[in-house]
């Protein structure tokens, strides 16, 4: 069993030692760079609208709803409360 392993070991390690040694062209790691800022650039602009959507719709319920926006935090701390319980107990239970 340890014979093969060590012999899948070395082969592994052979192919490794014939891969090319040279670094990669300077034009690709502009090229991966300016791939990575475009999609940094779409990530933020969707949290943004994501972000805005969210804060728009919650004080839209606060002017207009009141009564239903502490309502929802209200719900949204038992809720919370519950989840943190249930979490705890299940770790009490692993230990």
């Amino acid at each position: 069993m340890k014979d093969k392993t060590e012999e899948k070991l070395i082969k592994g390690l052979q192919a490794f030692d014939r891969l090319e040694k040279s670094a990669p062209p300077r034009e690709s790691f502009n090229l991966m760079i300016n791939e990575i800022r475009q999609r940094q650039k779409r990530e933020l602009i969707w949290f943004m609208v994501a972000a805005l959507f969210i804060v728009s719709i919650t004080v839209l319920i606060l002017i207009n709803e009141p009564i239903l926006y502490a309502a929802g935090q209200l719900l949204f701390l038992m809720v919370a409360g519950i989840v943190v319980y249930v979490r705890k107990s299940r770790v009490k239970q692993h230990e």
